[in-house]
């Protein structure tokens, strides 16, 4: 009795530390893709949206624009479905592929906060943004409740998030400004919080679901950060409009 009682205490302490060693191994490439995207706007920013006067360029009014907008949208949803089907047949190389590029293309996305808003603003938002992804992250990982069933509430008030902020570039009467728009951005910011929790969650499960493959699990664990990432960008980018102009 005692034997099978030690034998299950280290399978379940081999499991533990199997599962911290996926997430570490998860936010440390979230990390080394947040870099990416961080060099890219700058040097984007920098050398290829500004004119030598300080006004956008011509590739800068494109990338801003509605159409662009929705094109980054849709694409983001079919590059991660896309990737998201063909992981188990994909390499760990062309999942890191997919990581970078991914970040590389929110670092053009972002250029604009590189180089067009005060420093020590984009400094501080980005700890608050830190701070809440961190703390959610760390719910989504402790929390014992299953987040599935409120995450598909959370996801469909996102979706409308993101729609009705591309309608408000076509239609100026539906962008949301002042106290409205403080709290529209604020609902967009608790839903996807509440995305994020849920994501760190279900990694958990994925690495679960390896059962032991080492390799299957570094692909979750590299597609897991893209994941996260673009739930950090999308946490920054909302802050940014809610404080941005302080």
């Amino acid at each position: 009795m005692n034997q099978h009682s030690n034998d299950a205490l280290a399978r379940g302490g081999e499991m533990d530390l199997g599962l911290r060693n996926f997430m570490l191994g998860t936010y440390k490439y979230m990390v080394m893709a947040m870099a990416v995207s961080g060099l890219v706007a700058y040097l984007f920013g920098t050398k290829v949206l500004l004119t030598a006067t300080g006004g956008l360029s011509d590739i800068g009014r494109m990338l801003y624009s509605p159409g662009a907008a929705i094109g980054l949208t849709i694409g983001i949803v079919v590059l991660f479905g896309a990737v998201g089907r063909k992981l188990h047949s994909m390499s760990v190389s062309a999942v890191k592929v997919f990581l970078f590029s991914f970040a590389a293309i929110m670092g053009v996305w972002l250029s604009s906060i590189a180089v067009l808003v005060d420093p020590m603003i984009s400094v501080k938002i980005f700890f608050m943004a830190a701070t809440a992804f961190l703390g959610v992250s760390l719910v989504g990982y402790t929390i014992k409740k299953d987040l599935g069933g409120i995450a598909k509430f959370f996801i469909m008030v996102f979706v409308g998030f993101v729609a009705i902020n591309i309608l408000g570039m076509f239609i100026p009467a539906l962008a949301m400004v002042g106290t409205a728009g403080f709290l529209f951005n604020l609902v967009g910011l608790v839903a996807i919080c509440g995305i994020t929790a849920w994501e760190t969650q279900s990694l958990k499960r994925m690495y679960y679901a390896t059962a032991g493959n080492a390799e299957l699990a570094e692909k979750m664990s590299v597609y897991g950060a893209a994941s996260l990432l673009l739930s950090f960008i999308n946490i920054f980018s909302i802050l940014m409009s809610m404080f941005g102009s302080d």
